[in-house]
């Protein structure tokens, strides 16, 4: 539920970077068949208030910029995590103590909280460089949330998936492979809490005439275009088509609560992935994480990278002048 990015000065700005964090908090009804409700935070306005009315505040307010002392890199960091912790309390107590979790890109917070560090998993709570273990670590015990939830969607860190082998029921040592999945994986590890791997098919794959490159081989096996007088032995090449690749969103829960299960968190989370802001069917993040990221995307003073502008070549006129359009 939480979104943490910091936005670099441009060259020629004058100031330090931009911390920016928002976030949203998915409500469950009190009743059974009753409508959820959605709550928004953000930095620059620090206050639970319905999401309608949080995204609109936000982007009507600039982007934090840091005013007196100079800081530092990991004074910056432990600020940013800090605002988290008061945020989590005002929760709690507009929660009326209802049991709670927190969703975090990975990514992007691991440099508040030295629990989500991969080198850190199964070690005790003894921070080192950052102030906080985990979010909510420094409230107290009834205001805590009872697990976090670490996402992942970063390609050079989560392995792609590139086939599934699935074991028949009812049918010991025969399987079958298969090509694509949708499905939630738990991983095994050697020490601390499982991770979870859900898989994602792109829409390249699943639309219709697509071809399927990628389904059997990858661009290194790609064949080459065929130039030929007879039409029969002309051949299209496939580098330029579009390629497929599954994608996988990493999801590692950690209980902070003694009972909680990892397993239903996981599937809860992957769930989640399904209530998307947009067409989609699935979406990389959860709702939460995705609407708290989705407030700082639509952001007007959110940086976007992009080309240049291409300016049209002047064709030249009898007096050597570019002719008008």
């Amino acid at each position: 539920m939480g979104h943490v990015r910091q936005q670099n000065r441009r060259k020629g700005e004058n100031g330090p970077p931009k911390v920016v964090i928002t976030a949203s908090a998915l409500i469950p009804p009190a009743q059974v068949g009753g409508a959820w409700s959605m709550l928004g935070w953000s930095s620059t306005r620090p206050q639970w208030q319905p999401y309608r009315s949080a995204q609109p505040a936000f982007h009507a307010t600039a982007y934090p910029q840091e005013n007196g002392v100079k800081k530092s890199h990991r004074q910056r960091w432990d600020d940013a995590a800090e605002a988290v912790e008061l945020a989590l309390g005002d929760l709690a107590e507009e929660l009326d103590d209802v049991p709670y979790t927190v969703t975090v890109d990975g990514l992007a917070c691991r440099r508040m909280w030295e629990g989500l560090q991969n080198m850190n998993q199964g070690a005790s709570p003894t921070p080192r460089f950052s102030r906080y273990w985990l979010p909510g670590s420094s409230l107290s015990s009834d205001e805590r949330p009872r697990a976090v939830i670490r996402i992942n969607i970063a390609d050079e860190e989560v392995p792609p998936p590139v086939s599934t082998t699935r074991v028949l029921k009812g049918q010991a040592g025969v399987t079958t492979d298969g090509e694509t999945t949708r499905m939630l994986y738990q991983v095994e590890v050697d020490f601390g809490a499982p991770v979870w791997i859900l898989c994602n098919v792109p829409r390249a794959y699943d639309g219709d005439g697509a071809g399927r490159l990628g389904s059997k081989y990858t661009r290194w096996d790609a064949t080459r275009s065929v130039h030929s007088e007879k039409k029969e032995e002309r051949r299209k090449g496939e580098m330029p088509q579009n390629w497929y690749s599954m994608t996988a969103t990493e999801i590692y829960p950690l209980a902070c609560a003694v009972g909680v299960s990892a397993e239903a968190l996981a599937v809860a989370t992957a769930k989640l992935c399904h209530q998307t802001l947009f067409w989609s069917d699935r979406a990389r993040f959860p709702v939460p994480l995705h609407a708290a990221r989705q407030m700082d995307l639509d952001h007007p003073q959110y940086r976007r990278t992009a080309p240049p502008e291409e300016k049209p070549a002047a064709e030249p006129g009898s007096d050597g002048q570019a002719l008008e359009q």
